[in-house]
């Protein structure tokens, strides 16, 4: 009988492990190893980005391929002291291994310099940038906090509204107009603005617009010329005085209903009909979605593993093959060639693997502070926590516990759950700083943003190389280890608290509060 082909179906998190490269490379090994490439059925699986054509040809018009696409890993790495931070918690001997092969690789030009000069202003729209970062203490007081400006475009008094100088007031998701793909579905959809913006919100494609209009009039009244800028080894014309008429395609796109509509005309895949047909359907099928989207021509979804396969159209890798061994010499000096097993790393003293997930009752941080969100859960911040842990700690569940590491430490709602297991705590990621005690979270035991991986930074050798959002290096948020205590001191308040308010039933010896 015919083997069936088998399919792995992975999340993101794969990506967070200081070895999440090797971790992915085995998978695609094992699944070429049993003819599961490219055939329907199988396959690695966890999302699909959709094709870009008409995506890069609104946001590139007029000024070529000019979006610098950073990795902040290697900015944080800078401006954060994180070698150091690695010295402190992993050895000075793996914090210079480390450092020097990072070095080196900017040095030569393999990975774009984007750390070493500092950034004067921040501009955070659609995320918390000071929400959730690897060793988030240390991160917002040595590099978030050096920036001479900073400005929030959030929908929510988030942690990075707090520390902005500029909070731009922004339209809810359902106060918007929006188009959403997700490639886990055959189906685009429209978000029609449900409702009217509160108060002076507005959507970002509209601040933006505001302020296109105020940096276009500010270079004529300055006189500043057109300058030549180099975006990894492309020159691109930059001109400040022609800032707005870029932004809208010298008129064309005028709100972000616009920009929805020439999505829909030029990307592969969607059905073509007006924004307001489209607003009325709702949520339309997908063309070439009958079968796997990812292997067929019509689908907006890229389909370049299944094509060379069955259509023999080279691999972009060295050989033009499937390839799994690289012969660098970075990949050599670390047992690197071929994908292998690796132990995450721990902490000495510190015996609890920390691990993090996305959350049910949120998305990232948005609605993580929602009154009807927060009912369906525990009220406050809450850590799953191993029975057998917390029995040996002396931890019950609802008490409020201590996480700690050399590097720092925060509070949570203990939740314990036999799910869990022993030498392992589990907490749901996008809880704002604001909720917790002393607006500490997760992220200040997080100890690994030192942690860029050499052969993440390898170049010069065929497909490796910097590429954005392809080969480009990742916060390490997996290879950390914390141990927990009962805070004591809120915990004998409680129980005395209850004691206090405790009165004796005199007619039938029961307690009632």
């Amino acid at each position: 009988a015919t083997a069936k082909p088998a399919m792995i179906y992975t999340g993101y998190a794969a990506c967070k492990w200081l070895h999440g490269d090797m971790l992915q490379r085995t998978m695609m090994m094992l699944l070429a190893l049993t003819g599961s490439t490219g055939v329907v059925g199988g396959g690695l699986q966890f999302s699909n980005a959709p094709k870009t054509r008409g995506l890069l040809s609104f946001a590139f018009a007029d000024v070529g391929p000019g979006l610098r696409i950073v990795s902040g890993t290697t900015w944080d790495y800078d401006q954060g002291n994180m070698k150091e931070m690695t010295a402190r918690n992993y050895g000075q001997e793996l914090a210079d291994d480390y450092d020097e092969k990072y070095q080196h690789s900017v040095d030569e030009g393999w990975f774009p310099e984007f750390g070493r000069k500092p950034w004067k202003m921040g501009f955070f729209a659609g995320n918390n940038g000071a929400n959730w970062r690897a060793s988030g203490d240390q991160w917002r007081e040595s590099a978030f906090g050096k920036l001479e400006t900073i400005v929030s475009l959030t929908p929510d008094a988030s942690m990075t509204s707090h520390y902005a100088d500029y909070v731009l007031p922004i339209a809810h998701h359902y106060e918007r107009v929006d188009i959403v793909m997700q490639a886990r579905t055959p189906y685009v959809q429209i978000v029609d603005e449900a409702v009217k913006p509160l108060g002076e919100s507005v959507d970002d494609w509209e601040a933006f617009n505001r302020l296109s209009i105020a940096i276009q009039r500010r270079a004529i009244e300055r006189g500043i010329a057109a300058f030549s800028d180099n975006v990894d080894g492309r020159t691109v014309r930059r001109d400040f005085t022609r800032t707005h008429d870029l932004y809208t395609m010298n008129g064309q796109v005028t709100s972000t209903k616009d920009i929805v509509q020439y999505l829909i005309n030029t990307t592969p895949g969607i059905p073509k009909m007006s924004y307001e047909e489209f607003a009325a359907k709702g949520i339309v099928r997908l063309e070439g979605s009958d079968g796997p989207a990812w292997n067929d021509e019509a689908s907006p979804y890229h389909s370049e593993i299944y094509d060379s396969v069955n259509k023999k159209i080279p691999y972009e890798t060295l050989t033009g093959r499937q390839q799994f061994y690289f012969d660098h010499e970075w990949f050599l000096e670390y047992d690197e060639a071929l994908p292998a097993h690796r132990d995450p790393l721990m902490l000495k003293g510190y015996p609890l693997q920390f691990m993090m997930g996305h959350a049910r009752h949120g998305i990232h941080s948005t609605w993580r502070d929602d009154s009807l969100m927060i009912s369906l859960q525990r009220g406050e911040p809450d850590i799953y926590l191993n029975p057998d842990d917390c029995k040996a700690r002396g931890v019950e569940d609802g008490d409020l516990v201590r996480i700690f590491n050399a590097e720092g430490d925060f509070y949570a709602m203990a939740h314990i759950s036999s799910g869990i297991q022993p030498n392992m705590v589990f907490m749901y990621h996008g809880w704002d700083p604001m909720m917790f005690k002393d607006r500490k979270n997760f992220s200040s035991v997080i100890t690994t943003a030192g942690l860029i991986k050499p052969t993440s930074m390898a170049g010069d050798w065929g497909h490796l190389g910097y590429r954005a959002l392809e080969f480009a290096p990742n916060q390490t948020y997996k290879d950390f280890s914390v141990d927990f205590e009962l805070d004591e001191k809120r915990h004998y308040a409680f129980k005395k608290a209850a004691q206090d308010i405790v009165t004796e039933d005199s007619s039938n010896g029961k307690a009632k509060i």
